[in-house]
């Protein structure tokens, strides 16, 4: 059978030019679908950025509204082409089921890591207490929050159990009150031991002033209670300062005394 140069073109004509075209369609829709996409994020971005959102929420929803557009983008490309995507997107639904189903805990992680960002009980740097552990918070993660402890470990717990349980954060409220218990002999001039005791407590400015109470009185002992207040940060260094301070004015009374941190945390 001899081919001809009609037959070429009717072929041509027929077949290659529409799938040519259609083809060309597609890979049109993908190159301008592209640069929307990179419109709408970066628009998006800017809106989350004015809003003040958080860095790692930011991140997070862009990677999401890039996925979301680029699947759009594919699928409309595909029904260009002519391919039914109708079974493309009930394949894909049946596999996001699926890994719904595997990654049940991530999921629930992901979900308590949005909300943590969102509501902000804690933000990087603050000093929190979760659970057993106290550290600062080094980065808050959409799976996990990243704590550094004072003696320098990194602690990693996943957000579906941070959301779950109490969080003290000590930073928030910008200064700490410093609780102290200093034991005196029953028969010791507590008007000494006060003005003693006050004459080397501080507070940090726009604190209230330091509380010298009685706490405790038995056979034997008289227990006061001084609370100086200090800043968060400081607050070991305060301890260890302010007990030291109490140690030289009771020394050179010649008092007989003890001192405890009471509520150390």
């Amino acid at each position: 059978m001899t081919i001809t140069l009609d037959d070429v073109v009717h072929w041509a004509d027929v077949y290659l030019l529409p799938i040519g075209t259609k083809i060309l369609f597609a890979v049109t829709i993908i190159l301008v679908g592209r640069l929307l996409t990179r419109a709408v994020l970066r628009a998006l971005d800017r809106v989350m950025e004015r809003s003040k959102m958080d860095i790692s929420l930011r991140k997070f929803l862009g990677d999401v509204a890039y996925a979301v557009l680029f699947v759009v983008v594919i699928i409309a490309s595909l029904d260009t082409v002519g391919i039914k995507t109708t079974a493309v997107v009930a394949v894909l639904g049946a596999a996001g089921l699926a890994v719904g189903l595997a990654l049940q805990g991530s999921l629930s992680n992901f979900a308590a890591g949005v909300m943590l960002i969102l509501l902000r009980p804690y933000k990087v740097s603050d000093l929190v207490i979760i659970g057993k552990y106290t550290g600062h918070v080094e980065a808050i993660k959409v799976f996990n929050t990243v704590m550094i402890t004072a003696d320098n470990r990194e602690i990693t717990i996943p957000n579906g159990q941070i959301i779950a349980a109490p969080i003290e954060n000590l930073t928030v409220l910008g200064r700490r009150r410093l609780d102290l218990i200093v034991s005196v002999d029953q028969k010791a001039d507590l008007a000494q031991i006060r003005a003693l005791l006050a004459a080397v407590l501080t507070s940090v400015p726009d604190a209230p002033e330091p509380k010298i109470e009685i706490f405790e009185i038995t056979d034997a002992l008289v227990k006061l209670q001084v609370r100086p207040w200090t800043t968060c940060d400081a607050y070991a260094a305060m301890t260890a300062e302010t007990m030291e301070r109490i140690k030289t004015a009771m020394d050179g009374a010649g008092v007989k005394y003890a001192v405890a941190l009471q509520g150390a945390t």
